[in-house]
């Protein structure tokens, strides 16, 4: 089983659906996001992006609290996305055995 995280930073989708095909390709594999600068819109309830779909197949889903704020997207995040602050966010990649940019 590997640990997988995929830090994605802007708003294509590609990223996500990078994420959600792994998780669907090796079911063992331990996959998570972190939504970083302009990519935490996919956080917010009116964007999608398959967030939806990526949290109902047990993906974990991180925002970067500092982004999350500078867009004004605090009161619109949806349900399960943890927020973290960049020392939290330190210690995510530190859990993970791989990470990949996106």
């Amino acid at each position: 089983m590997a640990k997988i995280l995929y830090f994605i930073t802007d708003m294509d989708p590609i990223g996500i659906r990078l994420a959600l095909e792994c998780k669907a390709t090796h079911k063992d594999n331990d996959v998570g996001i972190c939504l970083l600068q302009d990519a935490v819109y996919f956080a917010s309830k009116g964007k999608d992006g398959n967030v939806a779909e990526v949290m109902k197949n047990g993906i974990l889903v991180n925002a970067a609290k500092r982004d999350v704020e500078l867009r004004g997207l605090t009161k619109l995040l949806r349900e399960g996305i943890k927020v973290l602050n960049y020392s939290e966010i330190i210690d995510l990649v530190l859990t993970y055995e791989r990470i990949v940019n996106i």
